[in-house]
Formats: C-alpha cells, sequence, structure tokens
C-alpha cells in the first residue's frame, strides 16, 4: 500500500501526535498541561545529565504523553476529587499499559522506545512500583527522570483538589523518597539543576 497523502508519512506522523495532544486536552485539561510541564522538566534533566539529543527527544516524548493512558480511565475513577478505594486505584494503575497501547499505536520510528518510558514511569527505585515491579537500573534511565519530575511537577502544581505545595516542602519529601521511589543519583542531579536553573522550578 503506498501513501496517498500529499504531505507524505512524516507529516501524517506528526498529525498523529497533534491528535494525541488534542485527545488528552479535551479528556482532562489538568492533565494536558501537567504532561506539558513534565515535558519541559524532563528534557531539561536529560540534557544536564549529558544525554545525546535523540534520547533527550524520546524522553521528552515520553513525559509529554506519560499519562496519555488514562484515556482509558473511567470518569468515576480519572476524575474523583476523593480518594480512590483498592478497585478504583487498581483500574488507575492500568494507565502505564494503556498508554505504551495508545504511543505504540502512532507507528513512529521511535514509538518501541518512547513507549517503553510511558509503561515505566511509575516503577520504582526499590522495586515497590507498578506494572511490572522492575527496580534499580532495571527501570530504563528515562523512566527514572521521568519519577522525578513527575512527582515534583504534581507536588508543585495547583491539583483539583488541592493547593500547590511550597517547593521546599516538595523537596524534602523527594530526598525521602531516594533509594525508595526515586533513584538518588538522579534526583541529585535534579537537584543541581534546579539550582543552576531556578526558573524551571
Amino acid at each position: 500500500m503506498t501513501d496517498s497523502s500529499p504531505f507524505g508519512a512524516s507529516h501524517a506522523l506528526a498529525c498523529s501526535i497533534d491528535a494525541l495532544s488534542l485527545s488528552l486536552q479535551f479528556r482532562d485539561a489538568y492533565t494536558r498541561l501537567h504532561c506539558d510541564r513534565v515535558g519541559l522538566l524532563a528534557t531539561a534533566l536529560a540534557r544536564h545529565c549529558g544525554l545525546d539529543p535523540a534520547q533527550c527527544t524520546r524522553i521528552g516524548l515520553a513525559a509529554c504523553f506519560h499519562d496519555i493512558g488514562k484515556i482509558g480511565i473511567p470518569d468515576e475513577v480519572l476524575l474523583s476529587s476523593g480518594g480512590h478505594d483498592d478497585a478504583a486505584q487498581a483500574i488507575m494503575r492500568q494507565h502505564p499499559e494503556h498508554g505504551e497501547r495508545i504511543f505504540l499505536a502512532t507507528g513512529r520510528g521511535d514509538a518501541v522506545d518512547v513507549a517503553r518510558l510511558i509503561r515505566a514511569h511509575h516503577e520504582a527505585f526499590d522495586g515497590s512500583g507498578y506494572p511490572d515491579g522492575l527496580r534499580g537500573d532495571a527501570i530504563p534511565l528515562g523512566a527514572r527522570i521521568l519519577t522525578i519530575v513527575d512527582a515534583w511537577d504534581a507536588m508543585t502544581s495547583d491539583r483539583p483538589y488541592r493547593d500547590a505545595m511550597d517547593p521546599a516542602r516538595a523537596m524534602r519529601i523527594l530526598d525521602d523518597a531516594a533509594g525508595g521511589l526515586v533513584d538518588p543519583d538522579l534526583l541529585g542531579a535534579f537537584q543541581d539543576l534546579l539550582r543552576r536553573e531556578p526558573a524551571l522550578a
């Protein structure tokens, strides 16, 4: 089958990314804004860690779409302003796998690598995360970056159910999570990045 589009395959792939962004915006405007901020932070941290431009691009793309799987979460779970019971939490925890499948469907040349990071963004350094219970360096580096910047933005921005947390308090929480939820070496790199570029905080 040949591509009959007057713009070609590269244009079609770009449009698929735009369509995902718009879908996320319509589904949950807060999540779209959060993903945009996490994308900027993740790209900055990847560069700060000395990763090559292609890696930085893949990590930034995964960050921008790390929560795209929430499109598949029912409203009564996704938009709940209260806590989740065990059943609702199990449903919410499906979003990394949903996101992996959605991004794979874009057909991009980097889809497998990006989707792998999306799947792993809720893994924890000590092995207590999900969906695969990966531990330490078994978690892709880009996903370990995502975990830090995702948690940081979630704490330091206004949420539908609470105001933004003071950055100093948020950093203390991340410090307490070093070696547990987050990679301690990458957390040190993130702290150094924020000292060098305080406007990112």
